[in-house]
């Protein structure tokens, strides 16, 4: 990853209620019921703008009932009961509710302009099992890595140097080598605990993912432990240390090294705590301190590759999918 900080790029301006009312619908990209997710390509015209219409991506999520809200929801925010069925002491509902802006229905996230490459993201796509030896890395991986250039984590730079989301950082320690920056994810309310799901973002930026880990990172890898662990219990009482999940991803899904922290109850985050994707910040530290300084470098990892991925035709070519001879 290149070090250069665009630091004079222009953050974009967020389109108005109104902008968003005129979404043009195209197609469904992807759902998941377990999330109660869905994906949306459309166009979206800034008013601002003699532009045509851009790629957009909507990520729409219908909220968890929130504790606020809950000891009123049958008295006032309850509109309407409409019965399903019914069988002995067992009935079924659903219903409709009143709007109130404290407790929204959902939450949206756009993307936009959308590229070529975001669309192929949010897509439904199968999915297959990859076995990443230190020479595919090589020769394959980290050749298309560096090939990704600065602008597309410029939101990340923008959040480090708080020209971006700086009202959302809940911690930062300021340390050029083992200092981070932790603040919400995307995907979580900031409510409902057992929902928790924090990301930390480490200020240098020589390490792009996991396999550039080794002993000398161990500092800074130990300090994100430690300063994790001590501060989320007190932010956010009732959670405790030990219920607590840090992991890396791999692939990640940008490159400049960061530490997802969430819930042990939150389990329905699509994909991002399974084997073949995360790996315990606890195990990764011990790799390196007991097994080898550069386990990373040596180690084969699999991991779970969409069919839309850039990376899948070369590692499809290679015969890097997982068969009964692999």
């Amino acid at each position: 990853m290149s070090s250069q900080n665009n630091d004079d790029s222009k953050i974009q301006r967020a389109p108005t209620s109104e902008e968003l009312k005129k979404f043009e619908f195209i197609q469904v990209l992807n759902e998941d019921p377990r999330t109660k997710g869905v994906c949306i390509l459309g166009k979206l015209k800034s008013s601002s703008s003699s532009e045509d219409p851009k790629d957009a991506i909507l990520l729409l999520e219908k909220l968890h009932f929130g504790s606020q809200e809950l000891p009123n929801l049958l008295k006032e925010r309850i509109l309407q009961w409409i019965s399903t069925d019914n069988n002995d002491i067992y009935h079924w509902y659903n219903g409709l509710l009143t709007k109130d802006e404290k407790f929204p229905d959902f939450k949206a996230t756009l993307i936009w302009p959308a590229t070529e490459a975001h669309i192929r993201k949010y897509s439904f796509q199968p999915r297959f099992l990859i076995r990443e030896t230190p020479h595919i890395y090589e020769t394959i991986v980290k050749p298309y890595i560096e090939s990704i250039p600065t602008s597309r984590i410029q939101w990340v730079y923008n959040i480090l140097s708080k020209k971006s989301e700086s009202e959302r950082i809940v911690l930062e320690v300021e340390e050029e080598s083992t200092g981070f920056i932790l603040l919400p994810d995307m995907k979580w309310d900031t409510v409902t605990l057992e929902n928790l799901y924090l990301v930390a973002i480490v200020h240098r930026r020589d390490i792009r993912c996991i396999r550039d880990l080794n002993d000398t990172h161990l500092p800074l890898l130990k300090n994100l432990r430690r300063q994790i662990l001590h501060f989320v219990p007190q932010k956010y009482p009732g959670i405790r240390s030990d219920e607590l999940r840090l992991f890396v991803h791999h692939l990640p899904s940008y490159y400049h090294f960061h530490v997802h922290v969430t819930h042990l109850r939150n389990d329905t985050i699509a994909g991002g705590i399974a084997i073949a994707k995360a790996y315990l910040l606890d195990d990764i530290i011990e790799n390196l301190e007991k097994f080898a300084k550069d386990y990373y470098k040596k180690a084969t990892l699999t991991y779970v590759l969409g069919e839309n991925d850039p990376l899948f035709s070369q590692m499809n070519d290679i015969g890097a999918r997982v068969t009964a001879d692999t």
